[in-house]
């Protein structure tokens, strides 16, 4: 996986130096937020959703995990970042492993079950399992997630 960075920096007019020209001005002009395109968000209370994080050596360990979690309810959707690497100490040594990110969207009450289910399926003696709250989001797709993990 390539990670790929932009960096804009502003361009001035040589005769007025405060002044915005060509594409940049472009580029600031359509980064202001406008009503048509804002997300129209709301603090989530921590109660609602939670995103678990963890990582496997494979997409294939990672796709079948996700799968258990996604139709067992546990998560309302998942994402799989297919290539990443991870440079660690593991028994003094630095070692280095070409993983896979897996990103489950859950609710809160049923984080603890989503972690307990990857640990137990995670071939790893000691996997990364992150449970990080969602402060803010789009309020539909929040209500989405947690409806997922609902059965019915």
């Amino acid at each position: 996986m390539r990670w790929c960075f932009f960096l804009v920096w502003k361009a001035h007019d040589r005769k007025d130096p405060g002044a915005k020209s060509g594409r940049l001005a472009q580029v600031a002009e359509n980064d202001k937020p406008s009503a048509s395109n804002a997300i129209k968000g709301r603090v989530a209370p921590q109660s609602e959703a939670v995103l678990v994080y963890t990582t496997f050596p494979s997409l294939q360990t990672a796709e079948s995990a996700g799968r258990s979690l996604v139709t067992g309810r546990l998560a309302g959707c998942i994402n799989i970042l297919p290539a990443m690497v991870s440079l660690y100490l593991w028994d003094g040594k630095l070692e280095r492993a070409d993983e896979v990110v897996l990103i489950a969207k859950t609710a809160a009450d049923r984080a603890d079950a989503c972690m307990a289910a990857i640990v137990a399926a995670h071939p790893y003696d000691t996997p990364a399992v992150l449970a990080l709250p969602v402060a803010a989001g789009n309020a539909a797709y929040l209500d989405w997630i947690v409806s997922g993990t609902r059965v019915g």
